[in-house]
């Protein structure tokens, strides 16, 4: 492990606009530079780069960093590996930090299980390149599935001879453990091998180093199992791994598209054909663990299933995790009797392209043809269809694309739009709470104070446009003394943090964004260290989610700029014929308080529409009067705490 001073060396020494401009024509402009977004297409530069303060960021696409960041976005390395890049740039030696005994013992045994499976992937490449039974075997079989040698080798193929212990004797003889060898599945506790009589294909992870293998029986009378896959281990997991992802990544990047099969044949038989940005699940339902590798290159991932009834319900099940990740899909089913590998090796790489086109139709409406279909006339079995649409409309995290999946879906279902909309939302709700006529009022709203904190009824409410305002104060004026106060015999300064702070302390309020709410940690850690904050430390964080924030929030937009520079002409000019224009900062005795008030504001607001709608529903499932007591009850308090906001915040209730 590269230690924490090496780190900040690195860091520091690190500049910006000469990294970046390894990759990116930049102009100087003023006291940033600017050129073309290496990230997205555009004719205009909108990419601007800040050596001041160590940071670029995109506005057109909104990408923003530091070094590393660029690094790991542009190269799509690893947060260590692009540590070594500026290392090396900057001819900075590494050192190694002191672990302790366990972590050394587990790092030596990862290690060593990577040596074992690169040592068993040279042998089953060489194998099948330079031995006869590999050539009249192994490479026989992949010349009949009509891989071309380039492939072959491009996805290093290999092959593991039929006799059982002929991996383990080279092994052994060579100078490797049978411990490590059986830890990576490469070996079964009698020491045969595990690949015997196999082709095999390696498995990368996305650096590109192997960490396991599958591997394809040809004689089906020596073993009942087809395939055989390395065991979960230190280094391997299936559910963390996607086959071809450390060759496709980059396709699948430019592309902003990714194509998923089921087998790894299917992979290899595509990229022959010029469809380069396919992953395959090898055979697994895919995990969240899965889903976030592909989200690091695209959003839009295109399913390729056969168009057979197995195949139809395969394309169904299971893409409610896919929308819960915020994924864009799309559905290809493959025409009868053919698979992702028997149509790529039958068309031309035209014809395929041509097919996965027109064919490509959006997952909601694919589902919802297949499933009217199946239901024909009966009204039954067409609510069930409804229920079945609604549940997965509600999964949808970004609600304008819900929005537009629920109109293209009440024209698919020839309902009325607004009735789609209630019946998602209800779904929505539901997650929160479950109403029925023995459900308890406490289970609803809780113990009822008589006069409540805000806390004691927001629940998992929050006003994201408010946290964002309240962040972006923090981030360029946290330090600022708003005021001073005198306790005792000192005088204390009240800044813009400790304010923020006090006040959410006061009504025991948090911020609900975890990003936000991670950042809000931060600052008040660095508070209580340093006594003040430092927000610039946060764009060198391990969470590149906090770093890209960080970097937003410190960045001035180029128009802003323009804006800015206008606004202090006009200052200037002001000035001059007498008239004081107050600035943001300058306002800010006034303005801090009226954001807090209109936080708290806005989360009341938030509380009070879903208590009218907990009402309503209870109504609708005839739920006991006393919970509709309950509700009400508290929709009183609740509009009492908020006419005094509104008066303090100058509105008046409506």
């Amino acid at each position: 492990m590269i230690d924490e001073i090496t780190i900040q060396r690195i860091i520091d020494t690190s500049r910006i606009d000469e990294v970046v401009s390894e990759f990116v024509n930049l102009k100087k402009r003023g006291s940033n530079y600017i050129g073309l977004c290496p990230f997205h297409n555009e004719k205009s530069p909108s990419f601007s780069v800040s050596p001041v303060k160590g940071i670029y960021k995109c506005f057109g696409c909104g990408k923003a960093g530091n070094a590393v960041n660029f690094l790991m976005d542009h190269d799509h390395m690893l947060y260590p590996d692009a540590l070594r890049w500026l290392a090396k740039k900057y001819n900075i030696e590494i050192h190694e930090k002191e672990i302790s005994v366990e972590e050394i013992a587990k790092r030596d045994e990862r290690e060593s299980l990577f040596v074992a499976t690169t040592f068993a992937h040279e042998f089953f490449t060489n194998t099948i390149q330079k031995t006869e039974e590999g050539k009249a075997v192994g490479l026989a079989y992949f010349h009949e599935r009509n891989f071309r040698d380039d492939i072959i080798k491009k996805f290093e193929l290999g092959y593991s001879p039929d006799k059982a212990t002929t991996f383990y004797n080279h092994a052994i003889k060579s100078g490797y453990k049978p411990e490590f060898l059986l830890k990576a599945g490469l070996i079964n506790k009698g020491n045969f091998d595990s690949f015997s009589g196999r082709v095999i294909f390696p498995i990368h992870n996305l650096s590109g180093r192997v960490v396991g293998f599958t591997g394809r029986i040809l004689n089906k009378e020596k073993s009942p199992a087809k395939y055989y896959n390395s065991p979960e281990s230190e280094i391997f997991h299936k559910g963390k791994i996607l086959f071809g992802l450390y060759l496709a990544k980059k396709s699948i990047a430019e592309k902003d598209r990714c194509y998923l099969v089921e087998g790894n044949a299917d992979v290899v038989s595509m990229h022959q054909s010029g469809i380069e940005n396919c992953v395959a699940s090898s055979g697994t339902a895919l995990s969240v663990d899965q889903i976030a590798l592909i989200k690091r290159f695209t959003k839009n991932i295109t399913l390729l299933y056969d168009s057979d009834p197995a195949g139809i319900k395969a394309a169904i099940r299971g893409i409610d995790l896919l929308l819960e990740e915020g994924m864009h899909i799309k559905v290809v089913l493959l025409p009868e009797g053919e698979d992702p590998d028997s149509f790529a090796q039958s068309h031309s790489q035209a014809e395929l392209f041509e097919f996965l086109n027109k064919e490509e139709k959006d997952f909601f409406a694919f589902k919802t043809t297949v499933l009217l279909k199946d239901a024909g006339k009966d009204p039954v079995k067409r609510s069930e269809v409804l229920n079945d649409i609604v549940k997965s409309l509600a999964l949808i995290p970004d609600n304008i694309l819900r929005s537009l999946y629920i109109k293209d879906c009440s024209r698919l279902l020839k309902i009325e739009e607004q009735l789609l909309h209630s019946e998602v939302a209800k779904r929505i709700i539901g997650k929160r709470t479950e109403y029925s006529s023995n459900v308890r009022p406490s289970d609803i709203i809780g113990n009822s104070p008589e006069t409540p904190k805000i806390s004691s009824i927001i629940d998992d409410f929050y006003a994201e446009e408010q946290e964002f305002e309240i962040l972006r104060l923090i981030f360029l004026y946290g330090n600022r003394v708003i005021y001073k106060e005198k306790q005792e015999d000192d005088e204390i300064e009240q800044t813009v943090v400790k304010y923020v702070i006090q006040e959410l302390v006061n009504d025991e309020l948090e911020l609900k964004n975890l990003v936000n709410h991670r950042i809000f940690e931060i600052f008040c850690e660095q508070l209580k260290s340093y006594g003040y904050i430092e927000p610039k430390e946060l764009i060198y964080h391990t969470d590149d989610v906090i770093q890209e924030l960080a970097a937003d929030r410190l960045n001035t937009p180029y128009y802003r700029a323009q804006i800015k520079g206008q606004s202090d002409l006009l200052s200037k000019y002001y000035k001059r014929i007498g008239i004081l224009v107050k600035t943001e900062d300058a306002k800010l005795k006034d303005s801090l308080p009226r954001v807090i008030i209109r936080y708290k504001i806005k989360i009341l607001e938030l509380v009070n529409k879903d208590i009218i709608d907990k009402l309503s529903m209870a109504q609708e499932v005839n739920a006991s009067q006393e919970i509709i007591d309950d509700l009400l009850l508290q929709h009183n308090e609740n509009r009492k705490i908020l006419q005094e906001m509104y008066s303090i915040y100058g509105q008046v209730v409506r």
